[in-house]
């Protein structure tokens, strides 16, 4: 196995070259990386693939963000087919019973990143799936995308990206609900999951959700900024959720292809819970005031918020929808003869926080952590 990932990496290596060569990356970026790839294969380097790999501020905590990232290269997904195959555990999180599940799973990884965010890098990969879990229009086969933290605590307190998937998944959830009301266009999230890479020194934790190909476009964030386009389909989504939860949360951040959305962030009023972009009331607040009611908010029956002067964009075929009003969607939630309760589930038992003790032949858990 080591000797597979070696030539893997002397392989890498030389492409890099060859990206040089053909201009498709600067200087700058193939010594950084061209280090990166001879500290790997000299073993000199870190060797968990999360954020703690890189140099941190000096004098600087666990808790900052690192200064010297990898170098980034926008490519399309890598030929997978020479890339050594790994074992990972797949974490997933069901909604409607507050669990989460295990599976293994086979997953070849990309070694360079080909995308960053304020608070990740974001790299190429692929997994073995089921047929039935192709539902993405437009997303191939085993095509994922492994989204790995910058700060270099995470890695330690990997709470973070069990929040983040139980938080995109309450997000796809209000979509479903939006959907409902039958506006002119439908909104949904990517499903996420949590991997542990098993066969790698430390289990490093990664987010995981499918490679959609296509124009990525920030419409929200999470203090009141709106994009120029200002699409009437994700504000008037964010408004609903506000509205739909009783005046609970609000899912904002929204951000995507089309409107197949990714990485939302929900705001609640308590300011618990759904992870550390949740600015609770301040964030809430400052969408409502920035928010502009369009023809979709008032489809919805929505309470107007700074309408606007013309309808412009998307606007529904009807004024208004047929119904009364918007259902109130209340954080607990009757699933069958089940109450499903968000962001209180128990925490899956990581693979490297078991012990085995070989003279008792026994396991026993060193953690385990309720949010």
């Amino acid at each position: 196995m080591k000797a597979m990932e070696n030539d893997t990496k002397w392989c890498n290596l030389q492409n890099l070259k060859k990206l040089l060569n053909e201009g498709l990356i600067t200087k700058t970026e193939y010594s950084v990386r061209k280090k990166q790839l001879i500290d790997e294969l000299t073993g000199t380097s870190l060797t968990t693939l999360a954020a703690s790999q890189y140099k941190r501020r000096r004098g600087s905590s666990e808790s900052n963000m690192v200064t010297n990232l990898p170098a980034i290269i926008p490519k399309p997904p890598p030929d997978f087919s020479d890339f050594p195959a790994e074992k990972s555990i797949k974490y997933i999180y069901d909604l409607k019973t507050n669990q989460w599940t295990q599976q293994e799973v086979l997953l070849k990884l990309d070694t360079v990143p080909f995308s960053r965010g304020s608070l990740r890098v974001v790299y190429h990969m692929e997994m073995e799936e089921p047929d039935q879990d192709i539902e993405v229009p437009g997303a191939t086969k085993n095509r994922y995308v492994a989204k790995i933290s910058m700060n270099p605590s995470d890695n330690k307190n990997t709470e973070v990206y069990f929040k983040d998937v139980e938080t995109q998944t309450i997000a796809k959830y209000y979509a479903e609900k939006f959907n409902f009301y039958h506006p002119p266009k439908k909104v949904d999230f990517i499903k996420a999951c949590v991997l542990e890479l098993i066969q790698r020194e430390g289990n490093p934790i990664v987010g995981v959700e499918k490679f959609i190909p296509g124009p990525y476009r920030k419409h929200n964030s999470n203090y009141g900024y709106v994009s120029d386009e200002e699409r009437n389909t994700p504000q008037a989504f964010s408004h609903f959720s506000w509205e739909a939860s009783g005046h609970t949360l609000l899912v904002c951040d929204i951000q995507g292809v089309g409107d197949l959305y990714t990485d939302p962030q929900i705001h609640h009023i308590s300011g618990e819970g759904f992870g550390k972009g949740n600015l609770g009331m301040a964030g809430i607040s400052k969408f409502l005031q920035k928010h502009r009611c369009n023809a979709i908010c008032r489809y919805l029956k929505l309470p107007q918020l700074n309408a606007k002067v013309s309808d412009i964009g998307t606007i529904p075929t009807t004024r208004l929808m047929a119904l009364n009003n918007i259902q109130i969607v209340t954080m607990v939630q009757q699933a069958s003869d089940s109450e499903v309760q968000t962001q209180t589930s128990v925490l899956p038992v990581l693979k490297r926080q078991v012990v085995v003790d070989k003279d008792m032949h026994t396991v026993r858990c060193t953690r385990c952590t309720i949010i």
